[in-house]
């Protein structure tokens, strides 16, 4: 016969086997702590994403550990967030500490430039690194460990190209930032304005670091007047491949009649961009070319997932959220389902990565439903076009067209 000190162990030990380790006796079980590294532009440029990037993941951490108490399991994310300042060196730095540290899932960090500099680190140490904002062909890779929850630039440069020539544009100047990203769109419109039967002239980059962008608009306001001699000016256009220097450029662009006579249109590391409403000089630059650049669309068929959550973030960050921000949303959920699949993280970085795909491919989330291709980049996306909307002296960002 069982004593009751025995009885007592018996049926700890049953409960335990039916009801795992829920909140109400976790004192009992050994939860393991699942940490998770955030790579985001805080303080720098592209913050506006960086900073509600955050708010989401916070979001899904909760959601996550809810879902895990619920059915008992015992596993807990640990949200660890790192401001790199969109600057390639601080994102290798940051990587190199979470390397240390045993890091093993990492979101972002957003720019193209970035994910290369941490690249060699995460393929030689098995850590999966998820992107909710890079997109350069370069860095499409099979079997290695950087992921991107968004479409590539080819996708994208496609779209625009499209919607350029159905606009009735035939003649464009390209110019971009100097790193993988801006530069890996600035090609990919080329080729594809290019093969839709347009004009393109490339009118080169521009240092990251610079602040005189003189030389350039004179390059590109050089190639205005050489297509003006055969196309009208509704017929030219100028694009942009930037980040928030955009601003400044435009400033020094405004008081060129040339350069205000003809169309611009920017890549999505301008996208809603907080600061040029914020600045009257390069806003009115912008409302008065029509520029618009484009944003990676929503499904209307999850609108019952982003809606909500696109409101809860701005009420917990003050930013505007996009569906940049809720692949990093969607990235973490999947992350969660890799742990609930495997009992924790798999050991070996391609059990890792084969794990993430595979799940990744048969996920529906706030972006709809993620299917990666064989480099694990997105294989798949539309675009809304956001321009300014100018009213009782104010200037807004406004919805302006959709890419077919």
């Amino acid at each position: 016969m069982l004593s009751l000190k025995s009885w007592s162990a018996f049926v700890l030990v049953l409960s335990l086997t039916f009801f795992g380790c829920r909140k109400d006796h976790e004192e009992t079980c050994k939860i393991e702590t699942i940490k998770v590294a955030a790579l985001l532009s805080k303080t720098g440029e592209w913050s506006n994403l960086g900073i509600s990037s955050e708010a989401a993941l916070q979001i899904g951490i909760q959601e996550i550990n809810q879902d895990f108490e619920n059915k008992g399991m015992p596993y807990r994310f640990e949200l660890s967030v790192f401001d790199t300042e969109l600057v390639p060196s601080i994102a290798l730095q940051k990587m190199e500490y979470l390397a240390s540290n045993n890091f093993r899932l990492v979101i972002g960090p957003q720019s193209s430039s970035e994910m290369a500099a941490v690249k060699s680190i995460a393929d030689s140490l098995g850590i999966l690194v998820v992107s909710q904002g890079s997109t350069a062909s370069s860095l499409s890779i099979a079997n290695d460990a950087l992921y991107r929850y968004v479409p590539g630039d080819q996708i994208e440069g496609a779209a625009m190209a499209n919607t350029l020539i159905t606009a009735g544009k035939q003649a464009l100047v390209t110019l971009a930032r100097n790193d993988v990203g801006n530069v890996g769109l600035q090609n990919s419109l080329n080729t594809n304005f290019s093969n839709l039967g347009g004009t393109v002239v490339s009118a080169g980059t521009y240092d990251p670091l610079a602040t005189d962008y003189s030389v350039s608009l004179a390059a590109v306001k050089n190639q205005i007047i050489q297509y003006s001699a055969s196309y009208s000016s509704t017929q030219i256009a100028v694009y942009l491949a930037s980040f928030d220097e955009a601003v400044a450029l435009f400033n020094q662009a405004s008081g060129d009649p040339v350069l205000s006579s003809v169309n611009w249109y920017g890549g999505d590391g301008f996208i809603k961009n907080p600061a040029l409403l914020n600045d009257p000089i390069a806003a009115q630059f912008a409302f008065a070319t029509s520029f618009f650049s484009p944003e990676f669309g929503l499904p209307a068929s999850s609108q019952n997932i982003w809606s909500p959550l696109l409101t809860s973030i701005f009420n917990a960050c003050g930013q505007d959220a996009d569906a940049f921000t809720l692949s990093a949303y969607d990235a973490i959920k999947v992350m969660a389902k890799v742990i609930e699949q495997n009992s924790g993280i798999p050991a070996t970085g391609s059990s890792l990565f084969n794990s993430f795909m595979t799940l990744s491919n048969s996920h529906v989330g706030a972006t709809g439903s993620i299917a990666l291709n064989a480099n694990g980049d997105r294989a798949n996306g539309s675009f809304n076009y956001w321009g300014l909307a100018f009213a009782n002296g104010v200037y807004t960002w406004n919805l302006v067209g959709q890419s077919e």
